[in-house]
This record gives C-alpha cells, sequence and structure tokens, in this order.
C-alpha cells in the first residue's frame, strides 16, 4: 500500500492549516485554534506533553490534552511524528534530498544498530530530564525553546499579531539551520537524537503491543523474499530495521508506512496491522 502520496497531503494540510489559523481567529472562524503547544478542534483539545510537564502549578485543561495526545499515540503509534509534525515534514524532504545527491545509503550491521537505537534513546532522555531540570530552576519553559513543530505552528501567530517577519524568522531561528545541517549529513539527527516529544509519544505507544491493541507495521517472515539487503531498511529515514520479530518497535516507528510501501512490489511481508503480531 502507497500511502505516501495521502502522508505528504495531510503533512501539507497540517502546515497550510497553521499558516491559515491567525487570519482565520481574526474572522472568528473558530473551528480550530491554537498552536502544536496547545490546539483544539471540533470541541477536543489536544496539548505536547512535554508542554504539561513544564506547567507550575498544574494546569488542568493542559493535562487533559496531552493526556489526549498520549492516548492517541497509544492505539496509533507515533502518527503524529509520521503524519502532522511540520518538522518531521522538512526533515523527511533534508533526508530524501541528501540520498538523492549522494545515490546510497550506508549499510549497518546488526550490532551497530542495537548501539546507536541504545544511544538515541538515551540522548533524547537525558535532553528531556535536563531541560526540566532547568525549567524547574529558572522558572521558564526551557523546552518551548527547543519544540521544533510548537514553534513552527507558532511563526504565523508572530505575524499576524505584530511581531513582523523578524518574529516569524525568531520562531524558526533553530529549524532552518538544524534542517540544513540534516540535509547535509544525510541524517535526522533531531528526530532521532534531540526530540523530547518522540520519547513521551513512543512511551505512550509501546505498552499496546503488549495488550493486543494498537495499530502498528508488522513484519512477516514467511512472506519475505528479500535473501540479500533490505530494501525496506534502506527505505527507512529513522534507520530502523523493519525486518524485526513483529516488525519495527512503536517505541521508535513513526508510522510513515515507507518500509511497507517499498515492500509491497517485493512479496508483501511488511504491512499494517492492528494489535501485537503473533510472529515473534
Amino acid at each position: 500500500m502507497n500511502t505516501l502520496p495521502l502522508r505528504r497531503c495531510v503533512q501539507l494540510g497540517v502546515i497550510a492549516l497553521f499558516c491559515a489559523l491567525p487570519w482565520l481567529t481574526a474572522h472568528d472562524i473558530l473551528f480550530a485554534q491554537g498552536t502544536l503547544f496547545s490546539f483544539h478542534i471540533g470541541g477536543l483539545s489536544f496539548a505536547d506533553p512535554v508542554a504539561a510537564l513544564q506547567a507550575w502549578p498544574p494546569q488542568g485543561e493542559l493535562l487533559a490534552g496531552a493526556a489526549l495526545s498520549l492516548l492517541l499515540a497509544f492505539f496509533l503509534g507515533r502518527i503524529f511524528c509520521g503524519w502532522i509534525c511540520p518538522y518531521g515534514f522538512f526533515s523527511e524532504l533534508a533526508y530524501a534530498l541528501h540520498q538523492t545527491a549522494s545515490g546510497s545509503v550506508p549499510a549497518i550491521s546488526p550490532g551497530r544498530f542495537a548501539r546507536s537505537r541504545f544511544a538515541e534513546r538515551l540522548s533524547r532522555l537525558l535532553v528531556l530530564l535536563l531541560a526540566l531540570l532547568c525549567t524547574l530552576a529558572a522558572g521558564f519553559p526551557l523546552l518551548h525553546i527547543i519544540s521544533m513543530p510548537g514553534n513552527i505552528s507558532l511563526s504565523p501567530l508572530l505575524v499576524r499579531i505584530g511581531a513582523g517577519f523578524s518574529g516569524m524568522i525568531a520562531a524558526l531561528a533553530l529549524p532552518l539551520p538544524v534542517v540544513a545541517v540534516e540535509a547535509l549529513i544525510g541524517k535526522r539527527l533531531w528526530c532521532r537524537y534531540v526530540c523530547p516529544q518522540s520519547l513521551l509519544l513512543g512511551a505512550a505507544a509501546l505498552p499496546a503491543s503488549k495488550l493486543h491493541v494498537g495499530f502498528r507495521v508488522e513484519w512477516r517472515k514467511e512472506a519475505c523474499t528479500c535473501r540479500n539487503g533490505s530494501p525496506c531498511g534502506a527505505a527507512c529515514s529513522m534507520g530502523l530495521p523493519p525486518r524485526a520479530p513483529g516488525g519495527p518497535s512503536r517505541l521508535d516507528c513513526t508510522m510513515c508506512g515507507d518500509c511497507i510501501r517499498i515492500c509491497s512490489s517485493r512479496g508483501g511481508a511488511l504491512r499494517w496491522k492492528w494489535g501485537r503480531s503473533a510472529h515473534r
């Protein structure tokens, strides 16, 4: 199944929505309001779980919005990362640009992969913990500064309220150079090693596979026709090995479906599945 066209439409639609929201709100068109720090649509309130952790004293509406975001991740995995996050869209494009220019994807041995995945998770955890400690000490939500989706969605609002393009550039002061670096080196460094939101969403998504619920990518060994190399692994911009028992870990998988798209012409061993796989 090729979900890429649909996914790109959703990603671009999200970006267009946040670009239009300040002007829609100014004309009392209020079906959706806010930014990706805290967002209201159709009577539902979503919030960045990291933003909720930084709020002191705790805010009931923000906590409820964060709980709803984590509940969505529990059932659908890190769908926010692969389908909604505006930074994820630009990061994927930077990765694709580099791969097109270089014409190759470096192979990763299983041992090196395991070390890399441990380092990625540990790095994001340290970013989250250190920033929360600094937030408590400074009394300022420092993690807001490094929230890529939050700042990208905030930038049109800054233009609308009078901060002008200087305000927009200030909000994009981190996303723009990081995307440029990722385009040069060909790795999605921010999503893999820094983003604290992805860590919390992944942690919320992981238990579902143990409880026989939740949307996931499944790999069926008996249907796999690839004996040499791993085209599906090469297709994963996050560097995951889709050919793992049950599929890639919901802790790390962004649910983009790129591995399934590549596999569909090679036997269809990878597929979408609801619940935990019977293959181990």
